[in-house]
């Protein structure tokens, strides 16, 4: 199963990095994640609308049209860690690639919002985008270890 994590931001510190590669290790062969980091379009000079609309571009430029898309906003359905292992093991069954996009700090614009095949929130609270990738790595690995009856997930 391919997963592709689609993000808008800076690079990542080396905490942040050694983190997510500390999931990624775990998970087995079959389970592919690859990250299309895209950078913050985030300029004094541009409005929050134009910001978005240029961060849109650049997402959107990433996604094919049959490709299965999950956005994640705070306004997105709320999801926990056993319904989101559901999910993937749904996608699992039949051989679905999923993309996965994090937007910038300024959040999705309503185009990838709408082009997004679903919208998950992880939490009412917000999170920086950098630590989200994270956070996102590890609730993939969690729903790998619930899929596969493993005591991480307790």
């Amino acid at each position: 199963m391919l997963i592709k994590i689609i993000t808008i931001g800076n690079k990542l510190s080396q905490w942040e990095s050694m983190g997510i590669e500390f999931y990624i290790k775990q998970l087995p062969k079959s389970l592919n994640i690859d990250f299309v980091e895209l950078r913050s379009q985030q300029n004094p000079s541009y409005s929050l609308n134009e910001v978005l609309q240029k961060e849109s571009s650049l997402i959107l430029s990433k996604i094919s049209k049959d490709d299965f898309v999950i956005s994640w906003d705070v306004d997105g359905n709320t999801i926990n860690s056993e319904d989101f292992s559901s999910f993937i093991l749904d996608c699992q069954k039949l051989r679905q690639k999923i993309i996965f996009i994090v937007g910038g700090s300024f959040g999705l614009s309503p185009d990838v919002i709408k082009r997004s095949n679903k919208v998950f929130s992880a939490s009412r609270l917000t999170f920086p985008h950098r630590i989200f990738r994270l956070l996102l790595v590890e609730q993939i690995y969690r729903a790998h270890t619930i899929i596969s009856n493993m005591p991480y997930h307790k």
